[in-house]
């Protein structure tokens, strides 16, 4: 192994032994080769350990730490610690990355000047076999960031120094990636993602329980709060009624104050242009959409918006709005969440 690698592949493994395999060889198979393999066996119970030293013995790039399990975020932060290589890379044990996405990657945060870099991914091992298209510009991904997060994690590749000053927080655990985006914005780093598929993002049933779902939804509701507010402080704008506002992001509000809503949306895209108020907008509706059922005069408020700020293409999403609002499709019902999967899977960028 190099003295000094540029790279360091960060892979930490909680009970991953069913694709661990995959995952290790996808990046010793890698085009770029000058990289140490990071692995911290994090307590696992099962084959995990056994399958990471066998490739320990056969590669000396790995370096491989095995201890009692302390969680994801603890782990990353340790492993970015024990880093050597001027660039993190992120990788998961159940997903698998291209052969050229080191190479890739690195080309593109050499010729952008960025300090995180992501790229698109393309999701297998269930029906859901969708490319997952992430923004590319670093002031289109700031914008998503408004919405979630605006990078597939274990396929990001960023500033090591920067991780060794900017730590994962554990106060934020199921959503910590989402809150390191949002203070890497506040500290100016500039952001980008390679548009190429470069990871392969396995879905599974072994992944996120119901529960911790939705208790990364509000962890993620409490992050983006925040967020908002950094924006609007930034752009001088009044934050007095953002916190009605943001109640459109809870699926359990039914008395929403879509005024707050339609005056707060109005005000970003009134302060934004191109790109971002194109993101924007398109969230506005999907939102719409998903609290019509409540809002008796969705159509007129949307259209209204749309009149001022949107792209001409009204007369289809009025239909669905109104669907939603005359038949009362609600967040929970059958009908909502087939709708809702045809709707993201449409909008996906």
């Amino acid at each position: 192994m190099t003295s000094s690698p540029t790279i360091s592949v960060v892979l930490p493994v909680f009970n991953g032994g069913t694709f661990l395999a995959e995952a290790i060889e996808s990046i010793l198979d890698q085009t770029y080769t000058n990289f140490e393999f990071l692995m911290i066996d994090d307590g696992s119970t099962d084959s995990s350990l056994q399958v990471m030293q066998e490739y320990e013995r056969k590669d000396t790039r790995i370096r491989l730490l095995s201890r009692e399990n302390r969680g994801l975020v603890f782990t990353l932060n340790e492993m970015i610690d024990m880093s050597r290589g001027r660039w993190i890379a992120r990788m998961d044990a159940d997903d698998i990355a291209l052969p050229n996405r080191i190479a890739r990657q690195l080309e593109w945060l050499e010729e952008t000047g960025a300090d995180v870099c992501g790229s698109w991914v393309k999701r297998f091992g269930a029906s859901d076999q969708r490319v997952i298209r992430f923004h590319q510009s670093d002031a289109a991904i700031k914008t998503e960031l408004m919405f979630w997060p605006p990078f597939a994690h274990p396929a990001i590749m960023f500033n090591a120094s920067l991780a060794k000053i900017f730590p994962y927080d554990d106060t934020w655990i199921k959503a910590e990636d989402y809150d390191l985006w949002v203070r890497g914005v506040e500290a100016g780093w500039k952001m980008t993602n390679v548009p190429e598929v470069l990871l392969l993002y396995r879905t599974h049933q072994g992944q996120v329980s119901v529960q911790a779902a939705e208790f990364q939804q509000e962890q993620g509701r409490k992050i983006r709060h925040r967020y908002w507010c950094f924006l609007f402080k930034k752009m001088g704008l009044e934050t007095r009624k953002l916190d009605e506002c943001l109640e459109i992001f809870n699926p359990t509000t039914v008395d929403i104050d879509m005024d707050s809503v339609d005056s707060a949306f109005a005000t970003l895209l009134r302060n934004s242009s191109n790109e971002s108020r194109s993101i924007i907008f398109k969230h506005l509706t999907r939102l719409y959409i998903f609290v019509a059922a409540n809002c008796p005069d969705i159509v007129s408020r949307w259209g209204k918006l749309n009149r001022e700020f949107g792209l001409g293409r009204g007369v289809k999403t009025k239909l669905q709005l109104l669907l939603f609002q005359k038949l009362r499709i609600r967040e929970g019902d059958r009908l909502f969440k087939w709708l809702k999967t045809i709707h993201v899977r449409r909008t996906a960028q």
